[in-house]
């Protein structure tokens, strides 16, 4: 497990798990873009196929964390991959929902339904 100031990086498998530890507004907040390279570079090594984005440490997010999630989708695509996210709350549901990406990705409960859903993609 990778621990940053903003975002927490498991691996688990071929499967990168990445948890927004608070809701940021911009991406220019602090040392966050050394963060989202960190992110980048891992989508992009030759051990990661898949992406989870766990949304369970927090309660609502914005266009920046969208932004984030298509830039790793189209990353995790590219190599035959795709994006599941889990645990978001009732309000990040309907964000996903409005915003239609849950047409794109699958959209869990739980971590564990997450990774599932991945191993039949």
């Amino acid at each position: 497990m990778s621990e940053g100031k903003h975002v927490r990086l498991e691996q688990e498998g071929d499967t990168l798990i990445v948890t927004p530890l608070f809701t940021f507004s911009r991406f220019t907040e602090g040392d966050l873009v050394g963060e989202w390279n960190r992110i980048l570079n891992r989508i992009d090594s030759d051990e990661i196929k898949h992406v989870v984005v766990d949304l369970g440490h927090i309660p609502y997010f914005g266009s920046t964390l969208l932004d984030w999630m298509v830039q790793m989708w189209k990353r995790a695509q590219g190599k035959g991959g795709t994006l599941a996210v889990c645990s978001a709350s009732q309000v990040g549901r309907e964000v996903l929902g409005v915003a239609k990406f849950d047409t794109l990705w699958g959209i869990y409960g739980s971590r564990q339904e997450a990774k599932e859903s991945l191993l039949n993609a």
